[in-house]
């Protein structure tokens, strides 16, 4: 009867944990996140390090067409070599 109860209680927490376990995001950002950060900086300056800037008026936001298309290509051209951290890693060796 201790078993039963035991078994009753124990599976489900077990089976919920295990759930929660595995539907949390396995990367923190995604790589095209990473490289949006990474070129809107190096483009922008160090404090425009955002994904996407919070409206129109903000500093960081990329007005010009042409250095929109040039963020444009080098988030494409980051996220084939792997990331940002990947590009970094290829450069010094």
């Amino acid at each position: 009867m201790k078993w039963t109860v035991t078994r009753l209680i124990l599976g489900p927490v077990v089976f919920f944990l295990a759930t929660l376990t595995l539907s949390r995001p396995i990367a923190a950002e995604t790589i095209e996140n990473q490289c949006r950060l990474t070129v809107r900086a190096e483009l922008m300056g160090p404090n425009c390090r955002v994904v996407n800037p919070a409206s129109s008026n903000d500093a960081c936001y990329i007005r010009n067409t042409q250095l929109s298309a040039n963020f444009d290509n080098k988030v494409v051209q980051c996220v084939a070599h792997g990331g940002p951290a990947r590009r970094a890693r290829d450069a010094r060796m």
